[in-house]
């Protein structure tokens, strides 16, 4: 009778034996499920009474379909014969499996951890007929681990801390009840009659769902039932003496005043009548989809959102929300009855259910993941050409990370991040990422954000400096129509990427921000065209300034300047805009050879350009004399002129110098 276990007890009565056996009994050769209301103390469980599977119940060899309003009723019903005060109430399921089946199946996990979640971990069970009659229990936590548990028949043990309720002290309560509802009814006058403002207000809901009738009785009693079992549940009956003056009882009448409209809490009905809704991938629908259903559910909307396999590997806040099994499978697998949602295909078509709203509306709409998320770029940006291309970004920061996305969005097929930074708390105010991602890796946190926008876009990641990843890894990803976008926050990552570029034949554009961001700064290159390249416009490569590096990552300034530095607000949204600049000249470049493509940049700017996102003054930031004298300049504008080809240039030079 006892079973293997590390720490959990489990203690029945021979009435909770009995009615297993009976329940095994009733349905020989098929799958059956009881409940058992009970107590836990600690690491103890007490069971004295089991709720059979329900009298509208589904019985086969491979599942049990339980009558789920008549099983949860009962129980209902039973817990509340008991003063639960010394304890919390749980309730442990107990099933019988297929001859051969010693374990939960993985259609059973869904349920079991549904259930241990919502009473913060049970014991639920198996009986097996071998042909010896046995039971086997597992203790489950919110996490779905399983713990072998033993159990024993033991009256004693139970009646000691599961007491039947005193008989006098629901007599009390009965009679302080009704003598409350009496006084309530003395007031009613100054109120419609009740019945009369029950049945208008629920005839207005069931014309706004079109609903011909509502099962009012059954909804009202079920939420009277849940009021009295919370206050039972929840410890709220005190093991103390009991005086008329004196009472512990909870109070479920109307309080004094109160209008029939509030008692019956008609806003919650109407939500429980509105339609569920299920976003299916269209791929599941023709691939017909067998396994867990795994996304988001918006209780607010009643929406599940169930995302492709591809996405759900990147997301890892994602939860399971049901399963899906074929028709013909479901004849012979043990589908579980428990699951909140369930799928099951017939034709080409989705046959849903939700567990205990069968009688809710489900409205279903299939979508595309690459059809819909792009459906309004049509005309703009051509998302199947977009598709073929790629980007190299070295550098994850403000601009780097809002680059990226913006070319995710655009369509485009793959993205290569490099970056070993971690986001801190002072990234914060002017980054994608908020303080849930505070010491991540950058790279890591675009990754999920670009799978949460486009799943069908490729993305790899290296945890470190473009320069120092390793070239042979690099050439295994990099794609033929691709380009390289520099967008670290010092000029050696600039020279670097020219040489990627020359590496790869593709073009290259280097971005960054002046002082305070008041100004944006682009240059961009394009391989064998006679193009000046990065050492022409920028001089020789004199590597990484790192006694500045920690100052300018974090103010954008030198040593000098911060003296002149006042608080900036804002200071996100100016180095956006060089980031959308760098982000359309990108999609400029990639698309400059599709036929048809209109550039929407290209044509009107030179090699370098420097936007002016608001004036400063010229001594903190010397590119301010290329837009005038101070009062005439204006934000928002740029200046565009040519880099010079240097025939002398240590890089590109054709000359000694």
């Amino acid at each position: 009778m006892f079973q293997h276990k590390e720490k959990y007890h489990i203690y029945i009565t021979h009435n909770t034996y009995r009615g297993m056996l009976l329940e095994a009994g009733r349905h020989p050769g098929n799958e059956s499920i009881i409940q058992m209301p009970g107590i836990r103390i600690g690491d103890n469980f007490y069971f004295d009474m089991v709720a059979d599977s329900g009298i509208n119940a589904t019985y086969t060899p491979t599942m049990c379909e339980k009558d789920h309003k008549y099983a949860d009723h009962l129980a209902t019903r039973i817990s509340e014969y008991y003063d639960f005060s010394n304890g919390q109430l749980t309730v442990s399921q107990v099933h019988r499996h297929p001859n051969g089946c010693l374990h939960f199946s993985a259609g059973d996990y869904p349920a079991n951890i549904k259930l241990a979640r919502q009473f913060g971990g049970v014991v639920n069970g198996l009986m097996f007929i071998d042909p010896e009659f046995r039971i086997k229990f597992w203790y489950i936590d919110e996490n779905g681990d399983e713990t072998e548990a033993e159990y024993e028949i033991n009256d004693k043990a139970v009646r000691e801390v599961m007491p039947q309720i005193d008989l006098t002290r629901l007599k009390e309560t009965v009679e302080y009840n009704e003598a409350k509802r009496v006084e309530f009814r003395k007031n009613k006058r100054r109120h419609k009659d009740t019945n009369e403002t029950r049945d208008l207000i629920r005839s207005k809901i069931s014309g706004l769902f079109n609903k011909g009738y509502l099962e009012e009785d059954g909804y009202m009693n079920s939420k009277v039932e849940r009021k009295q079992q919370t206050a039972v549940v929840q410890a709220e009956i005190k093991s103390v003496n009991m005086t008329p003056g004196n009472t512990s009882f909870i109070d479920n009448t109307i309080e004094d005043g109160a209008s029939g409209e509030n008692f019956l809490d008609f806003e919650k009905l109407q939500e429980t009548l509105k339609p569920y809704r299920v976003l299916i991938p269209e791929e599941y629908r023709k691939q017909h989809y067998v396994g867990e259903l795994t996304g988001y559910y918006h209780p607010e909307t009643k929406t599940y959102n169930i995302i492709p396999q591809e996405l759900y590997c990147v997301r890892m806040d994602a939860t399971v929300l049901g399963v899906a099994s074929s028709e013909e499978r479901i004849r012979t697998a043990s589908i579980c009855n428990c699951v909140p949602l369930s799928i099951v295909w017939k034709d080409d078509q989705a046959e849903i259910s939700i567990r205990d709203n069968e009688n809710v509306e489900i409205n279903i709409d299939y979508y595309s993941c690459k059809q819909d998320i792009f459906s309004r770029n049509e005309g703009i940006v051509e998302k199947d050409k977009m598709a073929e291309k790629q980007a190299i970004i070295s550098g994850a920061g403000s601009g780097g990370f809002k680059v990226g996305l913006e070319l995710v969005r655009a369509g485009i097929g793959s993205l290569i991040v490099a970056d070993n930074d971690i986001i801190a708390y002072h990234n914060v105010c002017r980054h994608e990422c908020g303080i849930h991602d505070v010491g991540k890796y950058k790279v890591d946190c675009f990754k999920e954000r670009a799978a949460d926008i486009n799943p069908n876009c490729k993305i790899y990641t290296f945890r470190d400096l473009i320069q120092h990843v390793d070239p042979a890894e690099l050439d295994k990803v990099i794609w033929r129509d691709s380009i390289i976008l520099c967008c670290a926050d010092n000029r050696h990552c600039g020279y670097v990427c020219n040489e990627l570029a020359d590496k790869y034949d593709i073009p290259m554009i280097d971005a960054g921000c002046g002082t305070r961001a008041s100004t944006g700064e682009i240059f961009y290159y394009k391989p064998n065209s006679d193009m000046a390249c990065y050492t022409c416009a920028y001089g020789e490569d004199k590597g990484v300034d790192y006694s500045n590096q920690a100052v300018r990552r974090r103010f954008y300034a030198t040593e000098s300047e911060l003296e002149k530095l006042h608080f900036q607000p804002g200071m996100y949204l100016d180095i956006q805009l060089t980031a959308i600049f760098e982000t359309k000249l990108a999609i400029d470049l990639l698309m400059e050879n599709e036929e048809d493509y209109e550039p929407k940049l290209l044509p009107y700017i030179n090699q370098c350009t420097v936007l002016l996102n608001y004036p400063v003054n010229q001594d903190i930031n010397p590119y301010m004399h290329l837009f005038g004298q101070e009062g005439n300049r204006k934000p928002l504008t740029w200046k565009s002129g040519p880099a010079q080809k240097n025939e002398f240039c240590e890089y590109c030079g054709t000359k000694d110098s």
